[in-house]
């Protein structure tokens, strides 16, 4: 560390011998610098605050229904327009800019230094996140009015333009792709129309697929089976009982009102409910004729044995009249009613069965065809469900797309306010003369320091006895001190009195260039035409 001290020290003495030179430049840089300085022309900044305002009343009514747009993007991307190479060409025309340019090249150079001065950005703060501002920056203040002015009708039209040219461009678009669904739709619907129409009788029901129809019939048909076992069972269990039936005897009546005649009733009633829908020759129609034959006969009977019970003299043998007894008897006509009632019932389960097993067996003779009919229509559904899922979607965007655009043109969805118009600035909002004069006084003396410190290196002394002896490496015996006269000494304190005034008197001229700044540009302007 006392090595690097003694090196400054004997830097900072080889300089102080070299200090008019150094005060010499320093001077002269910085009255060239400052002259430079206020040569530099004014620069006038013309600036505009455009608020963007994104609050409709429309727009909470038409939630849902109408598309919502992201206003920040679209003026990001409107901004990004007003910087593309075709708009600033317009705006270098209307703003006169293009009038000296009589080249291709000129007019680029002019695109170019535009572009470079254009500046586009937010005002920072919470409360300015939807304001932009636009600025421009010119030596002519009246052109950079212009410029900003016309920047900002072009936004104003642009924006517009945009809005509604983005709304017609998604409005074709979805017009094309509906009339493609819709096309679509038509041939799906028309290969499905076909499809069931020629595997008519192979078409899954509404109770599922094939193995569930299929399980659902045979259980049907166990269960009819079941049925028949329980009514032959209770037939057999009738025919029993009438079996041991005893006869009543001195029994008289008609074979009027009997409960033949209600069963006959019934059983034709059911027999036209069926003719409805079977002929004659369905098996339940045909049991249901010979039950009621059957009755009529019984009936005829009946008719016959009270005729001769009221007449038993009648050459009537015992078993005869005890027959017909029998069948005077109200317990054996109920049980032979019961039977036939029974028989109906059993021949009726016969036909269903039959009918049963003729669909069981028809459905078991699909079993390879089936499924694959099967398959194929739930392609076809799946293909028209995604067309016509498609297809609504797509119709119901654009009704979301028209409203869209019949709010935008009954009212605004988007603002634009203009907070700050463009003016013509009175006073140069550049350059920064006191801090470039400040630059340049720095720098003055900075290379009036080199100057000395470079002066010194070429001009080397040797200020102490180690530094003799470190650089030629020769021993020193002894050194010789100055001896300064007194008459000598008010010389070199009047020397560093002159070296502090010539760098004060500099100073004074930097404070009176940023106090007089004005008036010294004038003179300059003055001296220079």
């Amino acid at each position: 560390m006392q090595d690097v001290i003694t090196q400054v020290l004997s830097l900072l003495r080889g300089a102080w011998r070299h200090r008019w030179p150094a005060v010499a430049a320093a001077w002269v840089l910085a009255v060239a610098g400052w002259f430079a300085v206020q040569l530099i022309p004014d620069q006038y900044s013309s600036r505009t605050e455009v608020y963007v305002d994104t609050e409709s009343l429309l727009k909470p009514l038409l939630s849902g229904l109408a598309v919502n747009r992201d206003i920040m993007s679209q003026v990001g991307m409107m901004q990004a327009v007003m910087l593309s190479r075709p708009n600033l060409e317009k705006v270098a025309q209307q703003s006169d800019l293009m009038l000296g340019a009589q080249t291709r090249r000129e007019q680029e150079a002019v695109i170019d230094s535009l572009a470079g001065r254009i500046k586009l950005g937010r005002p920072s703060g919470p409360a300015m996140r939807n304001t932009f501002e636009v600025s421009f920056t010119d030596d002519d203040p009246q052109v950079a009015h212009r410029v900003v002015q016309v920047l900002l009708d072009t936004f104003m039209e642009d924006s517009l333009g945009l809005k509604r040219s983005d709304t017609t461009v998604a409005q074709r678009f979805l017009e094309s792709q509906i009339s493609e669904y819709e096309r679509k739709l038509e041939e799906a619907e028309s290969r499905l129309a076909t499809f069931k129409q020629t595997n008519v009788g192979a078409m899954p029901g509404t109770d599922g697929s094939y193995f569930a129809r299929l399980e659902q019939e045979m259980n049907t048909l166990q269960q009819l089976g079941q049925a028949l076992a329980q009514m032959q069972m209770r037939r057999d269990e009738l025919a029993r009982q009438l079996a041991g039936e005893e006869p009543t005897f001195g029994l008289m009546g008609s074979a009027e009102g009997s409960p033949i005649d209600g069963q006959i009733a019934r059983f034709k009633s059911q027999r036209d409910q069926l003719m409805l829908a079977y002929t004659d020759k369905h098996p339940q129609v045909q049991s249901l004729n010979e039950t009621i034959a059957r009755l009529e006969e019984e009936k005829r009977r009946g008719a016959k044995v009270s005729s001769s019970v009221a007449a038993p003299g009648a050459g009537v043998s015992n078993e005869e009249a005890m027959v017909r007894s029998l069948d005077m008897n109200p317990v054996y006509q109920n049980l032979r009613l019961s039977i036939s009632q029974a028989d109906a019932d059993l021949a009726a389960l016969r036909g269903q069965i039959q009918a049963q097993q003729a669909l069981v067996s028809n459905l078991r003779s699909r079993v390879a065809a089936v499924p694959e009919v099967e398959a194929e229509l739930a392609r076809l559904n799946r293909d028209y469900d995604v067309n016509k899922r498609n297809y609504e979607s797509l119709v119901q965007r654009l009704e979301s797309a028209r409203i869209s655009e019949s709010a935008e043109e009954s009212a605004d969805n988007v603002k634009f306010r203009v907070i700050e118009p463009p003016v013509v600035p009175f006073k140069p909002s550049g350059p920064m003369r006191a801090a470039l004069n400040t630059l340049v006084l720095l720098a003055a003396l900075a290379a009036g320091i080199g100057l000395a410190v470079l002066l010194a290196q070429l001009r080397p002394t040797f200020s102490s006895r180690d530094l003799l002896q470190r650089v030629t490496g020769v021993p020193v015996i002894g050194a010789l001190s100055v001896a300064v006269q007194e008459a000598v000494l008010p010389w070199y304190r009047r020397q560093a009195v002159l070296v502090g005034a010539a760098v004060s008197l500099l100073l004074v001229v930097f404070l009176l260039n940023l106090v007089l700044s004005e008036p010294l540009r004038a003179a300059v302007r003055a001296v220079t035409g």
